[in-house]
């Protein structure tokens, strides 16, 4: 090998190597706290659609499988990647796996955590009586007084 093709070897081996450490020290999980990782075989609510009641997204679960291996074990890699997630809900799941290579298959569905309905609004309570009550029509334009006149400055001339 010549001098040249060792050199660009060198550089390219060290590029790699700093582009991993940079992406190793990035110091972003992409996890979301509120919803830490569950044990495998976690239960789990798993719709084909969109699920009932109140929810929060947490990410895409995706697993590949090789052709040789059943379905059943597929998803239930699945469910246990939902788990690691955080996720009680798992939705969208596929009737059937997408087959992108010859001998292999993915699932890929939505997971989610069920959102607590008193959390649910961020905003204050409302109060008992809001909304309720006789509606009291506004006054018309005519009815309202006028503003008062503006005050003049003692110093303008």
């Amino acid at each position: 090998m010549s001098l040249l093709h060792q050199m660009l070897r060198r550089l390219l081996i060290a590029l790699v190597a700093a582009c991993s450490l940079a992406a190793a020290c990035s110091g972003s999980s992409g996890r979301d706290a509120r919803y830490p990782r569950r044990r495998p075989g976690c239960e789990l609510a798993v719709y084909n659609g969109l699920p009932t009641g109140a929810w929060n997204d947490i990410g895409v679960a995706e697993v590949g499988c090789y052709l040789d291996e059943s379905e059943i074990t597929c998803l239930g890699r699945l469910r246990v990647e939902a788990c690691r997630m955080g996720g009680d809900i798992i939705y969208n799941v596929p009737k059937r796996a997408l087959r992108p290579v010859e001998r292999g298959m993915i699932y890929r569905a939505m997971v989610a955590h069920t959102r607590d309905a008193k959390k649910a609004d961020d905003g204050p309570a409302p109060s008992a009586d809001a909304g309720s009550g006789a509606i009291e029509p506004l006054p018309s334009a005519a009815a309202v007084a006028p503003p008062p006149p503006a005050a003049r400055d003692a110093g303008a001339h």
